[in-house]
């Protein structure tokens, strides 16, 4: 029987544990899951608690009741991965041998940059995030007493989870004031650190467009040094300043320590630097990693980390068979993008080429903000999608 140990009970690690339970029977592997919070949360709606959408109480659940029976959950944290041994040493649980380790350690939020980010954060009046449960929330109050003024929507630096969601929030920001019927006594920034609003067409040019028709600046290049919560200014690197009233900023994000610390494993930032179609480790082949824990280049997605865990759970099958793993992840991911209220525009792609058309649509909406969540906690966790 083979060992198999996960890190992280994010939504990759749970869905490769509950499809390889499934797939696998107990006489052949055992499955092993560490992790260290006793609360899984349901991400991708933050954006929707922010605008009325969502209940907070349907986006959480115990940990432990995520997976089928014949799963290990170990409530604890991993404190050192020995890839030359083959083992993770946990605080309270002693050292856990393996003989495949799958990393799913997901990424962190650094709070410490830009300058002053974390203050104004703390002290909630002017400056949020949407991008943790608690954040979303006070981001939702804010915005309904909003009476006017300068709204930005910034990305401190890049790759982040989930792309589009930045652009969300100021597409549905602008929606919402003018629902409001203060549109006029609004004005709406997007900031970004990379060239353009998105990385491919038609959505860039889509994107442009809706940018456009509802008066939204966009301003790339523009990479934050700080957050002068005090005065309202946002300041980059370039000496530019730009004045606020509301500033929603998606904070640095980085790999787990743990990764980071493991030589061999972890790249400067705390991602597993791992081959992008085969998702083994460059330096260690009976080490896996997917989900928002890798390098891959391609968006950090839940739909990324269920595409993954099909395709690990088909390699580890072969694997365990003593056969050649054939399956390999192109890079596909989904990323649905609330652009007014009642309409979605999907972003579908992969490494090489865009898979859907740039068209927004009630039906995506539909999808996204009715249909996902339930979708995700009894389909997509379970590995039945």
């Amino acid at each position: 029987m083979k060992h198999i140990v996960i890190l992280g009970a994010g939504s990759a690690g749970v869905m490769f544990a509950n499809r390889l339970r499934r797939e696998v029977s107990e006489s052949e592997v055992e499955i092993t899951i560490i992790e260290r919070k006793e609360m899984h949360f349901y991400q991708p709606a933050y954006t929707l608690i922010v605008f009325g959408l969502e209940e907070p109480e349907n986006l959480m659940r115990p940990t432990k009741d995520l997976f089928y029976d014949g799963i290990n959950l170990i409530i604890d944290e991993a404190t050192k991965i020995d890839a030359e041994k083959s083992t993770i040493s946990t605080a309270k649980n002693g050292d856990i041998s393996y003989d495949y380790l799958v990393i799913a350690t997901g990424a962190k939020f650094n709070f410490d940059e830009p300058e002053g980010m974390k203050e104004g954060l703390e002290k909630a009046e002017n400056v949020h995030t949407f991008y943790t449960f608690e954040g979303a929330l006070k981001l939702r109050e804010a915005l309904n007493n909003f009476e006017g003024g300068t709204i930005i929507s910034s990305v401190a630096e890049m790759p982040i989870k989930c792309p589009a969601a930045p652009m969300k929030f100021i597409m549905m920001a602008e929606d919402m004031m003018r629902e409001k019927g203060i549109r006029n006594k609004c004005k709406f920034i997007f900031t970004i650190t990379l060239p353009a609003v998105f990385s491919r067409e038609p959505y860039v040019g889509k994107l442009n467009s809706l940018f456009k028709a509802k008066g939204i600046e966009a301003i790339p290049n523009f990479a934050p040094s700080q957050v002068d919560y005090n005065n309202g200014v946002l300041k980059d690197y370039s000496g530019k300043e730009l004045k606020f009233d509301l500033l929603s900023i998606v904070p640095p994000h980085e790999g787990d320590q743990v990764v980071e610390n493991a030589e061999g494993v972890g790249n400067p930032a705390g991602y597993v630097a791992c081959d992008k179609n085969h998702m083994y480790s460059l330096n260690y082949k009976n080490i896996y990693s997917i989900g928002d824990a890798t390098d891959f280049p391609t968006s950090k997605t839940a739909s990324g980390a269920r595409k993954q865990a099909k395709v690990l759970v088909d390699r580890v099958k072969s694997i365990l068979k003593g056969e050649e793993p054939k399956a390999t992840y192109d890079g596909e991911i989904i990323c649905p993008m609330l652009t007014r209220n009642k309409r979605v525009l999907f972003a579908h792609f992969n490494y090489t080429e865009s898979l859907s058309p740039a068209i927004e649509s009630y039906m995506n909406w539909v999808l996204k903000v009715h249909m996902l969540r339930p979708m995700y906690w009894n389909l997509m966790l379970k590995g039945l999608m």
